[in-house]
């Protein structure tokens, strides 16, 4: 139960920077500004392996592998090896080893720049065996916090929570220490402020393919956090995970071949005039389009090594049970995307799921 930071290496926007995308010149100021074009790592931790420790963050890119190709790494003082086992496209995570026993510094000399980075101890031995959920928050009103992390503690048996923080500036983290610290049935908890571009707003591919903070803090759980979890759930705060009564998220993915648990979910609305709370959100459209689902995993499962994705994990179909799935509550949002007041155009009728899981805590 802690304010935890990241180790984060940030490189002076002097020097040579992140290899811009397709069609950058064309964007207005405010995506160019989004993109992060400086940070070279958002993460360096200790592995459980003693000399090993993991580097993540946004793609290296042609310009910041060469640069790190042609630096001297060290560990402790003693020379490093790196290599890179990215998965994905929008995340790098390299692996760098040096024979020594408990790693604390490392360090990145080149001709154009020399910095020291410490090394941030592991936390799966923290959450070895917990039903874990975890998010990436901004500004998110802290009354909407409480009430997602109170549903998913009664209803799914989550008793531990990593909350990441990008940057908000309606509160500080220590808010939402405060919060977490007041949920019964919470056994551990981190809340971790990472101040980084979250990435340009807008749908099209060039645009979401360079939004790499998500990706790289889900590495960044994987193998820092929730390695060792019973079961890692991936839910915003305007996500509400439900499962038949008596059998949770947790359970169906542990039990499961796949280790994996798909969610399907859609939208809830709440009537005219209601307050923003998740509790208000019992509407469903008459048509619901289907979305993008979000998941359960089993992280020491038979995806055990595999990159962890927004909405599931490259190649793997998606994994559906019964009775599984989650709302998407559209009022519980600042908007930062889009508008999320639009949908007077759609006709609306009560869900009696949402009633029955959600209404009852209208306080």
């Amino acid at each position: 139960m802690r304010l935890t930071p990241l180790s984060f290496c940030v490189l002076p926007s002097r020097m040579t920077l992140r290899n811009t995308p397709g069609g950058y010149d064309d964007w207005d100021s405010a995506a160019q500004q989004a993109f992060d074009a400086n940070t070279l790592f958002h993460d360096v931790f200790a592995s459980e392996e003693p000399g090993k420790i993991y580097a993540v963050g946004p793609p290296l890119k042609r310009a910041f592998r060469t640069l790190l190709k042609a630096a001297d790494l060290r560990i402790d003082g003693v020379p490093a090896k790196m290599n890179e086992i990215s998965q994905s496209q929008r995340a790098c995570v390299v692996e760098i080893t040096a024979p020594v026993d408990t790693a604390k510094v490392l360090e990145i000399s080149h001709p154009s720049m020399a910095t020291r980075i410490a090394v941030s101890p592991s936390a799966l031995a923290q959450y070895k065996g917990a039903r874990a959920m975890f998010t990436l928050s901004r500004n998110n009103t802290l009354d909407w916090v409480r009430d997602w992390a109170h549903f998913h503690v009664d209803t799914q048996g989550v008793d531990a929570i990593v909350l990441f923080d990008n940057a908000s500036d309606a509160y500080g983290a220590d808010a939402l220490l405060e919060v977490l610290a007041g949920i019964d049935g919470l056994k551990t908890f981190d809340v971790i402020p990472a101040p980084f571009q979250y990435g340009p707003v807008g749908d099209g591919r060039e645009r979401t393919s360079v939004r790499y903070l998500q990706f790289g803090l889900f590495e960044i759980i994987r193998l820092r956090f929730l390695g060792q979890a019973y079961g890692a759930l991936n839910m915003d705060i305007d996500e509400m995970a439900y499962g038949p009564d008596g059998f949770t998220v947790f359970d169906a993915a542990k039990q499961s071949d796949e280790g994996f648990l798909t969610l399907p979910g859609g939208w809830r609305y709440p009537a005219p005039g209601a307050p923003p709370t998740h509790a208000a959100h019992v509407l469903r459209a008459t048509d619901d389009a289907e979305m993008y689902p979000k998941w359960c995993i089993d992280p020491a499962g038979p995806q055990k090594d595999k990159s962890w994705r927004t909405h599931g994990i490259k190649k793997l179909p998606d994994q559906l049970q019964d009775g599984f799935g989650f709302f998407h509550c559209r009022m519980i949002s600042e908007s930062w995307h889009y508008d999320r007041s639009e949908y007077t155009d759609l006709t609306l009728e009560t869900d009696p799921l949402a009633q029955s899981l959600l209404g009852p805590r209208a306080d």
